[in-house]
């Protein structure tokens, strides 16, 4: 059997020894370290859980996608929608457009990761069809504010014969990590096709790539990049929305409520001091009681048996008080081992609010996550949802694990929200407090839905700030749980105090005839055996 190659002609391998030249040459080494590698395949440890979450389904963008058969035949409305802009500016046409590549192909490929196996020739046709494309799609998100006439007129995506590109098709395409296009392709043939000075131009394009990040990014957060640094500083669109989202921007204050909102965890924690000191007086008394309850249970004399039938109730004590041991400090390894078995140990969000936690939004994105120990605030940035946050979520994890391995704070941030939302019931009380947009289009049944699993393809990663959150929030439902546990049950001790002193002194008497009375008679027989 022949092996496989990459190669179906002579020619083939002509054009590889040429291209192998290119890449050695000094030339070519000064350009990759000018231009970072910023447009990657997706490798499958990232895409098995959902892979079309990471195949386009309906447009091919680029190099990686753009001769898929399966995406092949909207290629026609690509190119109407490319002749749309071309006559929109009047002049040129799409050759001169790819004359006017014909010096980038170096760039365009060192921006690829992995090895565009394309002539130039086709490498810069199908680039320019794609720029021209995208252009038209973007133009839609144009500030009419900052762009006045700029590309005022021009038709949206193409309709022929009734047939329109799929909107939400194509936003979810576009954003999706190998269908990525270098933003100085757009920024050079919107340069070559406009006669705006090139200041303007560069202006007229963040504006449209902000916007659209804006309008289609998960997160609500506040848009600190400006227009220029949107084009000049971000590789391409996913990149730019990754940065919006993941701000590094931190609220130096956070929004105080009212008063009454929440509690502090620090008066609370003095009004109930005194609490587990009592309570220790008494645990004692009640494991020696409930530990003799349970012998008496396994006795088998006629004198015991009207007894027998109360015990229950008092044995569920039991349960109760193992709950109130304090945990075993656990070792550094120990602690790494829990934290792999977990992704994210953290109650969800009725279990938060049972125990006081109130959620707040908060401006920001992930890096303004904070726990307010004092008051009991939970800050959680506004989740703004829809039919096509799924895929963009699942991109930007796969993006940031590419491009950022050390550094996964988008991705502790989805397992943070899958953690806490484990039901429709958390969904409900997440948008009641404002952190899931109330706007979102998506049914509450469907949010749950989509956290479930969205990061189970990423393992698990410290991010100190994130992390140190969580910790926060652990500790602070723990401390206050066990706190409701204390007082239920020593006010039922409290309550019970004489019934419990009159049992132990009874049970106390009942084994001590018990012990007599075996003593002088065997009395084997009247125990049950244990299997």
């Amino acid at each position: 059997m022949a092996s496989q190659s990459i190669f179906n002609s002579e020619s083939d391998e002509d054009q590889w020894v040429i291209q192998i030249n290119e890449m050695v040459s000094k030339t070519h080494n000064s350009i990759l370290k000018k231009i970072p590698i910023s447009i990657f395949h997706v490798p499958k440890s990232l895409s098995s859980v959902k892979p079309e979450a990471f195949t386009p389904q309906l447009v091919a963008i680029g190099p990686y996608t753009h001769f898929r058969p399966e995406l092949y035949p909207m290629e026609r409305f690509k190119i109407f929608a490319a002749k749309a802009v071309l006559d929109h500016f009047n002049k040129h046409d799409l050759k001169q457009v790819v004359q006017e590549f014909h010096d980038t192909a170096t760039f365009i490929r060192a921006s690829y990761h992995k090895y565009v196996d394309l002539k130039d020739e086709t490498l810069l046709y199908t680039m320019a069809i794609d720029v021209l494309f995208l252009l038209n799609v973007y133009h839609n998100y144009l500030d009419k504010k900052i762009s006045g006439s700029f590309m005022v007129g021009l038709e949206d995506p193409v309709q022929l014969s009734g047939v329109k590109l799929t909107r939400n098709a194509t936003i979810r395409d576009i954003l999706m990590v190998e269908n990525q296009i270098p933003n100085y392709s757009l920024l050079k043939i919107l340069l070559f096709e406009s006669s705006e000075p090139p200041h303007l131009v560069k202006e007229y394009l963040g504006s449209m790539l902000l916007s659209f990040c804006h309008q289609h990014a998960p997160l609500k957060c506040p848009i600190t990049i400006t227009c220029s640094e949107a084009v000049s500083k971000h590789h391409h669109v996913l990149d730019l929305m990754y940065h919006l989202v993941v701000s590094h921007a931190v609220n130096t204050e956070t929004p105080i409520p009212d008063q009454g909102e929440g509690t502090s965890a620090v008066q609370k924690s003095s009004n109930s001091e005194a609490v587990p000191i009592s309570f220790k007086k008494v645990k004692g008394v009640l494991t020696w009681t409930v530990d003799s309850l349970k012998k008496l249970k396994d006795v088998n004399i006629p004198l015991v048996e009207p007894v027998k039938r109360h015990l229950d109730p008092v044995l569920q004590l039991s349960s109760q008080l193992d709950d109130l041991s304090p945990r075993p400090n656990l070792s550094e390894e120990e602690e790494e081992v829990e934290e792999t078995r977990m992704v994210v140990r953290i109650p969800c969000v009725s279990e938060l609010l049972s125990v006081g936690v109130f959620f707040q939004p908060v401006e920001g994105g992930n890096m303004a996550i904070e726990f307010d120990e004092k008051r009991g605030i939970f800050f959680l940035p506004v989740l703004k949802l829809d039919v096509n946050s799924e895929v963009i979520m699942r991109n930007l994890v796969a993006y940031e694990a590419l491009t950022q391995p050390d550094f996964l704070i988008f991705t502790r941030y989805t397992e943070l929200m899958t953690g806490i939302v484990d039901s429709v019931e958390d969904v409900k009380l997440l948008r009641e407090a404002g952190i899931i947009d109330s706007s979102s289009t998506l049914n509450v049944e469907e949010i749950a839905e989509l956290f479930d699993g969205i990061c189970k393809s990423i393992a698990p990663t410290k991010t100190h700030k994130l992390d140190e959150t969580i910790n926060k929030v652990n500790k602070y439902y723990d401390y206050k749980r066990k706190i409701d546990i204390l007082k239920v049950s020593t006010d039922y001790v409290y309550r019970s105090w004489k019934f419990f002193t009159l049992l132990a002194t009874f049970v106390l008497l009942v084994m001590t005839a018990i012990e007599t009375f075996c003593a002088a008679y065997d009395c084997h027989r009247y125990f049950i055996p244990h299997h």
